[in-house]
């Protein structure tokens, strides 16, 4: 599979239809970068996060005793309502590639996970199911927890498929059959996703004003591996 075809007519499409991408991952984005702001002007001390260690290994950890845990908290709140956000922007990027959907009401679109039950539903229990199975792998070793993580990262395009298809597959199924799209084609997403970290480090130089071109980019890129991998599979 040619990578940086996937990624050239990304490009392509992301500086054709500019200001609908600002506008579609606005509210992501907005969320990362509020976190952020909010917790440099709040550095805690290592002498908190060794107390809040210590508070969950001995099983008194209680949210609102301890500023670090506070911390994790919400910095785990946030990540799931990005992340879920961000799910919803993949199908839309997904639609795209497509040509199924136009470049129009990029607000509305932004909130695509949270419109649509099912794929709310979904994403949880697919994240959750994910997340479960690739720590599992993990405690037997690092790397293929990791090779497992990339193995189940299409299940939920997949379920979503199967839910516009008509014929909504259960959230193991998909699991399954990213595992089985993904064979022969891991190694092609690891690459791909080591590409954006030069981008992600010049990110950090800009306080995060790149995340309004360099979110659509990433996120287009892999919408764009989907179709292409799900094309392949189809073909098989």
């Amino acid at each position: 599979m040619d990578r940086v075809g996937l990624k050239l007519e990304a490009k392509r499409i992301i500086n054709s239809h500019f200001p609908f991408f600002i506008l579609l991952f606005l509210p992501a984005i907005i969320i990362q970068l509020g976190y952020s702001v909010a917790y440099s002007m709040n550095p805690l001390h290592e002498t908190d996060m060794n107390h809040a260690f210590n508070q969950i290994i001995q099983g008194t950890a209680r949210f609102g005793s301890n500023e670090m845990l506070n911390l994790w908290g919400i910095s785990t709140f946030i990540s799931i309502i990005s992340g879920l956000l961000l799910s919803g922007m993949m199908f839309v990027c997904i639609d795209i590639i497509r040509n199924k959907t136009k470049f129009d009401q990029p607000v509305t679109k932004s909130f695509t996970i949270l419109n649509h039950g099912q794929y709310f539903m979904g994403a949880i229990m697919i994240g959750i199911l994910t997340t479960v199975l690739t720590l599992l792998w993990s405690i037997l070793f690092i790397v293929p927890g990791i090779i497992k993580g990339f193995a189940y990262s299409q299940a939920l395009n997949i379920y979503r498929d199967s839910v516009d298809a008509g014929k909504p597959i259960g959230y193991l199924e998909a699991i399954t059959r990213s595992r089985q799209m993904m064979v022969g084609h891991k190694m092609t997403y690891f690459i791909m996703d080591l590409s954006f970290i030069g981008w992600y480090i010049l990110n950090s130089f800009t306080y995060g004003i790149l995340l309004l071109w360099l979110q659509p980019y990433f996120q287009l890129s892999f919408a764009n591996f989907y179709v292409k991998v799900a094309q392949l599979s189809e073909d098989k």
